[in-house]
């Protein structure tokens, strides 16, 4: 029922892991095509150990790339359908059997996807680090044109091994293009949506495994990776849109016509042009497929007059759009990009300073006021007290003066009862000769 394409260089270290992922499947109906695609490690021994007739081993003399390799496999499969599998990922039990039951009960799909776990080199989740792949790998869209406009507009976003499509759906669009090493999945899966629906199972039944160093997957991301990536790009965006039919132009991107009426041939092509240079918001360089478009359109005698009458544009717009560096390599556009990025840091940085040293005077100013306002209650209340002590002093000159006052008095009052006992005293001894002089001459 099921054949499974399993492409395999120099990855010894992880394909058993994968391998008996897959044969651990809970759907059994299956067979495992495996590619050696010209190994120089021990990955051929490893193949060899495994006794299980469903795994079929065809080893490659030399090293083809993945497209190269999977087309073989492809070609050796016997299976209605077949499953895309990569020799350094992981898929859950019944991920292939919810795929099936899913493509038996709609004969119309013609690919079946799963969501993805990302995981680290030692096969841990690692969904926070890479944040924007998890998030990638778990989109999901309902129409053919939902998802021809998420491709062309902002690229793949379902998981290379999650994929299972229909024997005879690869049959009608094709395999893998030669020409493609990064985005090849992306090509495929274009061609096929152009055709038939797919599906995406919302459920992580695949574990996609990352790598730090961009050179040990083809996935991984350096510049000359990434400008390969951008070429790649340019080129599927271009072919996918100069062949579709003026029907499928406005099934798939009517809502976004510039000339919502568009229907005449000339009319169609003229939209393509717009969209080829939209389809790539932010990177430039993109742009010059709409120009090339419109380059070949300028050759039609009516193409002018048409383009002024239903788009408004005229002959300096398009002068104008071919102003920018649309050839500039995309090294160049990183470097740029990043002292752009070290521009802006340094002046948010500068901003903050600046706002935190405005923050400072604000402070500084707000102090002198409050302490000029301080000093104002401080030399009031220096007054306050200056007229206290002096009212002390006063008052200080006073109880002494009264002190003295009193003293003098009090010395006064004492001389007085000095006397008085004085006299007392005197007047009690003449009491005393008046009573012995009475008591004698009686």
């Amino acid at each position: 029922m099921v054949s499974i394409i399993l492409c395999s260089f120099n990855r010894a270290h992880t394909l058993k892991e994968s391998i008996d992922s897959i044969l651990e499947q809970t759907y059994r109906d299956f067979e495992l095509i495996v590619i050696d695609d010209g190994s120089t490690d021990h990955t051929l021994e490893l193949l060899n150990s495994y006794q299980d007739i469903r795994v079929r081993v065809f080893p490659l003399e030399e090293n083809q790339y993945y497209c190269a390799a999977a087309n073989f496999g492809i070609r050796q499969a016997e299976g209605e359908y077949i499953a895309f599998a990569t020799s350094d990922d992981i898929w859950e039990k019944e991920k292939l059997k919810r795929q099936v039951d899913y493509l038996e009960g709609r004969r119309e799909c013609g690919a079946c996807f799963t969501y993805t776990e990302v995981v680290n080199e030692s096969g841990e989740a690692t969904n926070e680090e890479y944040e924007m792949l998890s998030g990638l790998f778990n989109m999901n869209f309902h129409t053919q044109k939902e998802w021809v406009q998420r491709f062309i507009f902002e690229g793949n976003c379902v998981s290379h091994p999650s994929a299972v499509v229909r024997k005879t759906v690869l049959d009608a669009v094709g395999g893998y293009n030669l020409l493609y090493c990064q985005s090849a999945d992306m090509d495929l899966w274009l061609r096929i949506v152009r055709r038939y629906p797919i599906h995406v199972i919302d459920k992580k039944l695949v574990h996609y495994r990352i790598f730090k160093d961009p050179q040990a997957q083809i996935s991984g991301m350096d510049e000359k990776k990434a400008a390969r990536f951008l070429n790649e790009h340019m080129i599927i965006r271009r072919r996918f849109i100069r062949d579709l039919s003026a029907e499928e132009m406005i099934s798939f991107f009517g809502d976004r016509f510039r000339n919502k009426d568009a229907c005449a041939p000339l009319e169609i092509e003229i939209e393509k042009a717009f969209l080829l240079m939209e389809c790539a918001e932010g990177l430039p360089n993109f742009r010059i497929l709409g120009i090339e478009k419109f380059e070949e359109l300028l050759r039609e005698p009516e193409a002018v007059s048409v383009l002024r009458e239903k788009y408004n544009v005229r002959l300096q717009d398009i002068y104008r759009w071919n102003l920018e560096h649309f050839y500039m390599d995309f090294g160049i556009h990183v470097r740029l990009a990043e002292r752009d990025r070290t521009v802006l840091l340094l002046k948010e940085k500068l901003r903050k300073e600046e706002e935190y040293t405005r923050g400072l005077q604000r402070m500084r100013d707000e102090f002198i006021t409050e302490l000029g306002l301080a000093s104002d209650t401080i030399s009031k209340q220096e007054e306050r007290i200056r007229r206290q002590q002096e009212k002390l002093e006063k008052e200080k000159e006073s109880c002494i003066s009264a002190e003295r006052r009193l003293s003098i008095r009090e010395k006064e009052l004492r001389e007085l009862k000095e006397e008085k006992d004085r006299l007392s005293a005197l007047l009690n001894e003449a009491l005393l000769e008046g009573l012995e002089l009475k008591e004698k001459y009686m």
